[in-house]
């Protein structure tokens, strides 16, 4: 079940986002025991119309209560030279849904919606060239590459270039 999160989410949000920094740290920008504020997250879950959304897809089979297993941010630039753009961000399934197509199932749902907002031109992200199973999903969804900053993050001694894609609509 994919859904808007709320701030009502923020808790398995950032339960969410912790599992994400410690089981792929080559793909995200976190720096180990910083705390992820609830009171920093949760107005960022509320949705704002034509601008902001987080969806988050739910495992439902076998549990008594709805889990989130994965998630998306889109954020659609809102100065009126930018309005033409938004970004997408946080993009993470967690290893128990993993095999079952949610990545697609959220970027699907998420590019539906942002076809749907008048006078939006683009999507544009960045991903680690360490996440080659994202980079073709975007590749599959019709994001070209547009750029690449070498050594743009490290973790450890490992370097990770960013690859910037967009999808022209």
């Amino acid at each position: 079940m994919i859904r808007p999160l709320t701030p009502a989410d923020v808790e398995a949000f950032i339960a969410l986002r912790h599992e994400a920094f410690v089981t792929d740290p080559l793909s995200w920008d976190y720096e180990p025991g910083t705390p992820i504020e609830s009171e920093v997250w949760a107005p960022r879950l509320q949705e704002v119309p034509g601008v902001a959304f987080v969806l988050g897809f739910f495992l439902t089979e076998g549990l008594a209560a709805p889990k989130l297993a994965g998630l998306v941010g889109f954020t659609r630039f809102e100065k009126a030279k930018r309005r033409h753009r938004a970004t997408l961000w946080g993009v993470y399934v967690s290893p128990a849904a993993r095999g079952r197509g949610v990545a697609a199932q959220l970027l699907t749902e998420t590019l539906r919606r942002a076809r749907q907002l008048a006078g939006l031109e683009r999507v544009i992200l960045t991903v680690s060239n360490h996440a080659q199973a994202a980079i073709r999903l975007y590749e599959k969804a019709g994001f070209v590459r547009f750029g690449c900053e070498p050594g743009a993050a490290r973790t450890g001694k490992t370097s990770m270039d960013e690859i910037y894609m967009l999808l022209e609509f």
